[in-house]
């Protein structure tokens, strides 16, 4: 209880900033710098290593890939059933299969299951919803806009972004038992991540429902808090997922909108209103799903 108090108290806060007047996006950008920079890569330093290396690490990426394919498909068949725009279409591809397993998951993971869930979550979000992000999520976005996607352009994303070169590199060092200072500082500073992110996510929610959208809109959010999680339990049951692994993949699957993913949306022009809204709306939503999520999960 102690953790939601916590998000609770720091939504507040970055809300309070944003309706105040007292910050901007500028303050949420370089909130998220020092996440992304910093915190992250500490808590991936921190938490890798606690892992339990058996045949449930794989559980997190499988259960990811196979909920992102189904949703994009189901998006896909959705679109031509009911002839749903080219903007409309790819905000809702691009939206759907991509859930905000980082920023707001991990947070959320550590306060639903505990820390000892937060391995899997990383799992989960850098080698499935991050990689998916900077490939798919960017060959749909450029184009359904009508562009052309770069290979060469999403490598060099991808290998430029410090969080996954950090989970590369803590998969390397293993085998080394840190020194009890280095890993106390990265425990330190890897706790910072949740008040800093959730000050963030406050500062940039945004609220702006188009009534023209409402149906695709509450569809979209079903997706999120009902359907996602439900393909998720299939496909961990297929897998043979059980135990802590079993609910993490479960809850992740079921988080809000990716905030990433809502700003490729209107920058490139896909339904922009609506990628604002399920962006704002999916928060408040995806967090009360997720409570009865981890409650039939016990």
């Amino acid at each position: 209880m102690n953790s939601f108090v916590l998000i609770g108290f720091c939504l507040a806060v970055g809300l309070a900033l944003q309706f105040g007047r007292l910050a901007g996006e500028s303050l949420a950008a370089r909130l998220n710098a020092y996440v992304i920079n910093i915190a992250l890569p500490a808590l991936i330093f921190f938490e890798l290593p606690r892992l339990t290396f058996d045949a449930t690490i794989i559980l997190p990426v499988l259960v990811c890939w196979s909920v992102m394919v189904v949703t994009a498909l189901g998006v896909l068949l959705a679109s031509r059933l009911f002839s749903l725009s080219k903007s409309i279409s790819g905000c809702l591809l691009l939206m759907l299969p991509l859930g905000n397993t980082g920023f707001v998951g991990i947070p959320l993971i550590d306060a639903l299951v505990g820390s000892e869930g937060v391995g899997y979550a990383i799992l989960y979000d850098q080698f499935g919803t991050f990689l998916a992000l900077n490939t798919f999520g960017i060959a749909v976005a450029v184009g359904y806009s009508g562009g052309q996607a770069s290979v060469v352009a999403i490598a060099k994303r991808i290998m430029s972004f410090p969080p996954f070169l950090c989970l590369l590199l803590a998969f390397a060092l293993l085998w080394w038992e840190y020194p009890v200072w280095l890993d106390q500082s990265f425990r330190f500073v890897a706790w910072t991540l949740v008040p800093v992110v959730m000050v963030a996510v406050g500062i940039s929610w945004r609220l702006k429902l188009n009534r023209e959208d409402i149906v695709v809109f509450s569809a979209a959010l079903l997706t999120y808090c009902v359907f996602k999680p439900l393909v998720a339990v299939l496909f961990s049951h297929l897998y043979g997922g059980t135990g802590l692994a079993h609910q993490v993949v479960v809850l992740e699957a079921g988080m809000p909108a990716m905030i990433s993913a809502g700003v490729l949306a209107m920058r490139y022009n896909l339904a922009p209103r609506l990628a604002a809204s399920l962006v704002g709306y999916s928060l408040p939503a995806g967090i009360l799903s997720l409570f009865v999520w981890r409650f039939l999960l016990q």
